[in-house]
């Protein structure tokens, strides 16, 4: 990663070399390498408020996309790509990034595995430009012919089916090979275990003594009876009781009587309340007809 960056980032090239005037031409996408992944984002917050946080917090940040998933997720990935070599190592030492209200983790972008085949005759191991075969359709595996046009029948074939079979054939050959040459020897089963035969002296039928006095499982006991318990009341606390009871009757009394004047009180003001509604009724009738004969005296009718 560090040869990369530095040959990327650097613009110390020669213009020559033995006296042969060159080009540099440098990559215009960043590889995986240098791709950070920041997991675990809330699926309330916006992609583009995503991006701008990312941007915001890491300035070489570029081509911010949100990892897509082939099952349902609560949480969302996404991953970017830094340029800055400085910057890469210095974020992802950190490990973590804050966007909007959230602190979150952040770690290295892993590409899948990807197998390498062939583009001419579509069988895997090898590359196009190592390849001897002749060219062939990639679907339905017949070869083309030079200077005419290929017709497809669209009959899928697979290209692996016969270098499966040839592996299997050749590691079949090898593995006979090694055990007629001893290296490898075949695992015999071994035999069969006999057959259970029951003889009469392996389960020697139980003796037949059976106890016919069975064991006392629990002891009588004599039940013991309590004297009644009796109550017995003085003359002195009867008179105690008698005197609390009166207390509280009078006191019940008074509340009562205090109760009945707050009621008639209320009945008062209500009847004077009365009283003066039908006087300002009485009021307002005459000012009406008072206004009536000046609007009928003053103003004249149109």
């Amino acid at each position: 990663k560090v040869d990369y960056a530095t040959l990327a980032t650097t613009d110390k090239w020669p213009l020559k070399i033995n006296e042969i005037d060159i080009e540099v031409i440098k990559p215009k996408y960043t590889p995986d390498a240098f791709t950070l992944v920041v997991r675990y984002v809330p699926q309330e917050l916006d992609e583009k408020f995503v991006e701008n946080e990312i941007q915001r917090t890491i300035a070489y940040a570029s081509r911010i996309k949100r990892i897509q998933y082939n099952y349902h997720r609560k949480l969302n990935d996404y991953r970017f790509e830094v340029k800055d070599y400085q910057e890469y190592c210095s974020i992802l030492k950190l490990g973590r990034i804050a966007i909007g209200y959230s602190w979150l983790s952040l770690t290295p972008f892993y590409p899948g595995n990807r197998l390498t085949y062939c583009t001419k005759c579509w069988c895997i191991g090898h590359l196009r430009n190592n390849c001897n075969s002749l060219p062939k359709c990639r679907i339905c595996l017949e070869t083309f012919i030079e200077n005419a046009s290929h017709v497809c029948h669209k009959e899928p074939r697979c290209a692996q089916c016969k270098v499966i079979q040839d592996y299997k054939q050749r590691l079949k050959d090898e593995v006979d090979e090694a055990i007629k040459s001893g290296k490898l020897q075949r695992v015999v089963p071994k035999e069969q275990a006999p057959t259970f035969e029951l003889n009469e002296q392996d389960f020697p039928s139980l003796g037949t003594n059976i106890n016919k006095n069975p064991s006392t499982w629990y002891i009588s006991q004599n039940l013991v009876t309590r004297p009644p318990i009796t109550t017995t009341t003085t003359t002195g606390g009867s008179e105690m009781l008698i005197g609390n009871i009166n207390n509280n009757v009078m006191k019940l009394v008074d509340s009562m009587s205090r109760l009945e004047g707050q009621v008639d009180q209320v009945k008062s003001d209500l009847k004077v309340a009365s009283l003066d509604i039908q006087l300002h009724q009485v009021v307002l009738a005459d000012t009406i007809e008072i206004m009536k004969e000046f609007i009928q005296k003053f103003i004249p009718q149109s």
